[in-house]
Order: C-alpha cells, then structure tokens, then sequence
C-alpha cells in the first residue's frame, strides 16, 4: 500500500516521497546503544517507527535492518511512534527490496 499524499504530522507540509506500509524489526543505535524498533512505514526520504523505549525528537540514530544501513534523525516523536528523516535518502531499488523483503 502507498501513500501518495498525506501530510506529515509535524505540519501541514506534504510529503515527496511515497511511503510504503510494512512491519520490519529493526535495530536503532542512539549513541552506540542499540534499541529494538520496528519500521512501520518507509519511503526513500524516512520512515515512521515504533519502539517501546523510543529516543527524543532532534536525536540522531543509525538504522540497522535487512537491506538498510542508513543514518537519521528523529523528526517527532508521539508515544511509543516517532518519525525518521535519513539523512542521505535511499535509492527507490532499496526501498522496493526491504518492502518485498529481500
């Protein structure tokens, strides 16, 4: 499923990138120390995550998954979800494999 049009939730900015639904663990490092996440959503730009312990609006975590190595920063966060901007936007091949999971 893709979103084409929604607004971001920090505003009523639209978002460029098409986001992909999907559920996918991951591991976020914030400051070397790695926290279990799952990826809820990705597109080439970011991602929303959700994490039981999630880190602060304005930290930068490494994303480590199948098929993403990426860096990013935590735009906002709202309870356990939060959302991603990656600092160097991945490439639609790469978003496609980790959709397709593989």
């Amino acid at each position: 499923m893709t979103d084409h049009g929604s607004l971001a939730p920090s505003g009523p900015k639209p978002r460029i990138a098409a986001r992909h639904k999907m559920f996918e663990p991951v591991v976020l490092r914030l400051r070397g120390m790695p926290l279990r996440a799952h990826i809820l959503d990705l597109s080439t730009t970011g991602a929303l995550a959700h994490c039981d312990h999630p880190p602060q609006a304005g930290d930068r975590v490494r994303i480590e998954a199948e098929g993403i190595a990426a860096m990013a920063h935590v735009v906002w966060v709202r309870a356990k979800r939060f959302g991603l901007h990656f600092d160097i936007a991945l490439s639609d091949a790469i978003v496609q494999q980790v959709v397709r999971g593989g």
